[in-house]
């Protein structure tokens, strides 16, 4: 086999890598889009599970609050029936001082339960909204993911049929012509490229002139020297 016969095979072989790896980085990329539906939708659940935890905190708060509140009204009415029997009047003086303390605290309960009830107004606002969102975006992503899987499975038989394309053309190049070959594109990515200009195709290089000429002459396999990829002249 002469040198222009070996240049050709891997020339049309590294054609076949170069499309096997599109087709393998399309289905690589599947199973992420996959993965980004599904934290998506997790997220929103996370999200809508936080904002029901905050409600139930809230919910909370407001009956700890209204018991306060309670428990201010109680003290104001006890207060106010102590009146009547109150004959000192430094001690009926501190009653009424008492009274009215626990009526400026009964009001700031008041104001804050209100702004309590506002927070669970909107927090409720929020979780339906959320689970509004949920549903239309689990059921929109469930048949994007199963569209995707599908993708996948017709991505993955497509490169399979180019696989084996590949390993019955792999038969027809010399065993260590081909071992150079992978050896090569495993560390460069390509194993062959075509001089540009004065420049090596790989690495852009500036070859000398003597390795230019012996590409040229095609009488044996030349490399480049810095990246030892093939070289070949369009």
């Amino acid at each position: 086999m002469d040198t222009k016969e070996k240049i050709s095979l891997l020339v049309a072989l590294q054609e076949k890598d170069t499309l096997l790896d599109e087709i393998r980085a399309r289905a690589e990329a599947i199973p992420k889009a996959i993965d980004e539906e599904k934290a998506f939708i997790e997220n929103i659940k996370t999200e809508t599970e936080e904002k029901k935890k905050n409600l139930q905190k809230l919910q909370l708060s407001k009956k700890a609050k209204e018991l306060d509140l309670e428990a201010k009204e109680g003290q104001i009415r006890k207060h106010s029936a102590e009146l009547n029997s109150i004959k000192s009047n430094d001690a009926y003086k501190a009653l009424i001082l008492e009274i009215d303390n626990c009526k400026k605290d009964k009001n700031t309960l008041e104001n804050e339960i209100l702004d309590v009830m506002e927070g669970i107004e909107k927090e409720s606002a929020l979780i339906k909204e959320n689970e509004k969102q949920l549903k239309a975006k689990e059921s929109e992503s469930a048949a994007k993911i199963a569209g995707l899987q599908e993708q996948l499975k017709k991505i993955e038989s497509e490169a399979a049929g180019y696989e084996e394309a590949r390993k019955q053309f792999c038969a027809t190049i010399p065993a260590e012509l081909l071992s150079r070959y992978e050896y090569i594109r495993e560390r460069q990515g390509s194993a062959i490229v075509p001089i540009d200009g004065g420049n090596c195709g790989g690495c852009q290089i500036i070859l000398r002139p003597h390795i230019i000429n012996d590409v040229c002459k095609n009488q044996e396999l030349i490399a480049c020297d810095s990246c030892s990829r093939i070289l070949y002249k369009k």
